[in-house]
């Protein structure tokens, strides 16, 4: 069985890389919304006259930023687990050694069984790694004197709805797009 330490460890670098990955894809995921819903909201304006246009100024941005806004503040909260990695650290070794709970989580989501990576790349997906830390989460929750382990475990099981949220926003704004050309050309 593997020490504390090891496990504290492996743990942080799989957090760690899991933030990497997320912020380049939150940060991927914000422009392709910035661009879909900025297009769309201008082509709402150019299309709509009177008070529709009105409240499509208003409407529209609102969305553009709740869209444009929810992988960003994904990014933001996943750049802040690599700053305060070593604090991360120090959180799972003191929740691993005083909580059986606690190291029976990591060592589940840790000794996840895949293959091998080929060339240095991880094979796994990032939505697919951030399901593995809920119980982590919770575990973590519960303890008052941890400060980085509960926030690391925010920002990684919130990434996939703040994602979702976004590229609903996508759809959205593709649609509305779709709409407001029509009515702008016709």
């Amino acid at each position: 069985m593997a020490t504390v330490d090891e496990l504290a460890r492996q743990m942080a670098t799989l957090v760690t890389t899991l933030a990497r990955k997320g912020k380049v894809v939150a940060t991927g995921v914000a422009v392709v919304v910035l661009l879909v819903g900025g297009l769309a909201y201008l082509t709402g304006l150019a299309a709509l006259d009177g008070s529709a246009r009105s409240l499509w100024t208003v409407l529209g941005l609102v969305m553009l930023m709740v869209a444009v806004g929810a992988p960003l503040l994904a990014r933001w909260r996943l750049a802040s687990i690599s700053n305060r990695a070593s604090g991360l650290l120090g959180d799972l070794r003191t929740l691993i050694a005083r909580d059986a709970d606690a190291q029976r989580v990591v060592i589940d989501t840790v000794a996840v069984e895949e293959p091998l990576p080929v060339a240095g790349r991880d094979p796994r997906p990032v939505i697919y790694d951030s399901r593995q830390f809920n119980g982590l989460r919770t575990v973590s929750s519960r303890a008052n004197d941890l400060r980085e382990l509960p926030r690391a475990m925010r920002a990684v099981t919130t990434l996939p709805l703040l994602l979702g949220i976004a590229l609903l926003g996508v759809v959205v704004f593709g649609t509305l797009g779709f709409v407001f050309l029509l009515a702008w050309i016709f």
